[in-house]
């Protein structure tokens, strides 16, 4: 068995971005389940998703900033530009 090299970070560690990555696994998890299911059409996982977002951000302040990134996020996962 090989050894296992551990590495140790400089910088301390950033609970907030911990969780951000934890809550994108648990959401990529839930999308790739039903996304790999023959009855679930992609399009409404798009729609279900954008419908959620569209609530969340109903609680934020600075909308049309969050906006601007969502739509350049978006446009650029998806190879719309």
């Amino acid at each position: 068995m090989g050894k296992v090299l551990r590495f140790h970070r400089k910088e301390p560690v950033d609970e907030t971005a911990e969780k951000l990555v934890a809550m994108s696994a648990e959401i990529d998890r839930v999308i790739l389940k039903y996304l790999n299911d023959p009855d679930v059409d992609p399009g409404e996982i798009a729609g279900l998703i954008s419908h959620r977002l569209g609530s969340l951000m109903r609680h934020i302040d600075k909308k049309s900033e969050l906006w601007d990134v969502c739509q350049r996020v978006l446009r650029r996962q998806a190879n719309l530009e």
